[in-house]
């Protein structure tokens, strides 16, 4: 299941870029690398396309622009010379989108197709064989339409397998990146329990974390919400509606700092206009038997049926609806997905996100759940 809140109309948290985090070589490593590939597939540019705040990984993958309205980008890359990005906006947006790139060709347009068939006019690369990343899926049908039929004489190539690899493995400096968010979502989450809220009702719950997580750098927040001892309920976004004495509230927050995220979920009672985690021994130790099977070089398949045989153990329900997690980065649903179906192998290097929802007799629904880098000795736990 894909745990997504909806998108604001503006992108209204920090916005930087922190070169000694980041530094220009980390991205032009990146280009080389997907340079190697398509030189294997003989192709000649690979256009890498991503829209508003939820799809925005594919260029931000190499350019690290950020994308501050519901709208796209796309990265050139030709299998020689230089980089290009496109934005759809004014050229007054230009010293700003300077501000978070290394790319020196910054172009802004307002529509990316038909700047990106200018381009590929212009560089001689009509006719030619072009990779297509994130166009056929995220790109209004329009667009699509009019940069096909504009360039003539191409062999268009699927390209997502590439960027799809490359991301889904992080470097050590991507890393870091969610490890930083993890610290904030952390942070929101002891806010909670070692505060008291003077007005206990959801928005109430919701100004407190946004409050606190853009005060430590946040650059994106999403929340969700769960009074799990309601008949029917389910993850959704905060209401003006009360907190009461013995709610059983779940809360779900994902925090993205300079482009990465990272998540987290925690299951808490009210009691005395404060927050307290319940101990929840029986489901902290199943999810940690779990965390411990996540090893690099297992199949995510065999991951997947070692933690339902887990589950299926402990004579607790589980509610499979919310999945156990995927891969996170610079998207909250990336590769590899925690599922049978998936055929990839964990590595060193992933980061993942594991979720737990169960039903106790005595809470209703509750829901574990953290972020979690694959490294050489297992799964390191990184927002609890």
């Amino acid at each position: 299941m894909n745990m997504k809140t909806m998108q604001p109309a503006l992108k209204n948290g920090r916005n930087v870029w922190d070169q000694i985090n980041m530094p220009a070589l980390e991205f032009q490593q990146r280009v080389s690398a997907a340079r190697e590939e398509m030189r294997e597939q003989s192709m000649d540019v690979l256009l890498a396309y991503g829209n508003a705040f939820n799809e925005y990984g594919n260029p931000c993958y190499f350019g690290n622009y950020v994308i501050r309205l519901p709208r796209a980008a796309l990265v050139a890359i030709p299998r020689r010379g230089e980089v290009t990005l496109f934005f759809e906006g004014a050229s007054r947006g230009l010293p700003s989108a300077k501000t978070t790139t290394w790319i020196e060709d910054v172009r802004p347009c307002p529509d990316v197709s038909r700047g990106c068939a200018g381009y590929l006019k212009e560089n001689g690369l009509i006719p030619g064989t072009i990779g297509f990343a994130g166009l056929t899926q995220l790109m209004p049908h329009y667009q699509l339409k009019f940069l096909t039929d504009n360039i003539p004489g191409c062999d268009i190539v699927d390209a997502d397998s590439i960027i799809r690899e490359l991301r889904m493995v992080k470097s050590n400096r991507e890393c870091d990146q969610i490890r930083r968010s993890s610290r904030i979502v952390k942070h929101a989450f002891d806010f909670l329990t070692n505060g008291s809220l003077a007005d206990m009702n959801e928005r109430a719950v919701e100004a407190a974390i946004y409050r606190e997580a853009r005060l430590e750098g946040a650059e994106d927040v999403r929340i969700l919400l769960a009074n799990s001892r309601e008949d029917h309920w389910a993850l959704r976004l905060p209401e003006d509606a009360p907190v009461a004495e013995g709610q059983t509230l779940i809360v779900y927050l994902a925090i993205a700092f300079e482009r990465y995220w990272s998540e987290g979920i925690r299951t808490f009672v009210v009691q005395n206009s404060s927050l307290s985690e319940p101990e929840l021994e029986n489901a902290k130790a199943l999810y940690k038997r779990i965390t411990d099977e996540m090893k690099p070089g297992k199949a995510v398949s065999q991951f997947y049926q070692e933690a339902i045989k887990e589950i299926q153990k402990d004579d607790i329900e589980f509610i499979s609806e919310y999945g156990l997690g995927e891969g996170i980065g610079l998207s909250l649903n990336e590769l590899p997905a925690l599922i049978q179906e998936d055929t990839n192998h964990l590595e060193e290097g992933m980061c993942l996100t594991l979720r737990l929802a169960l039903k106790y007799k005595s809470l209703g629904g509750v829901m574990i759940g953290s972020t979690l880098l694959v490294t050489s000795a297992g799964a390191e736990p990184l927002t609890t």
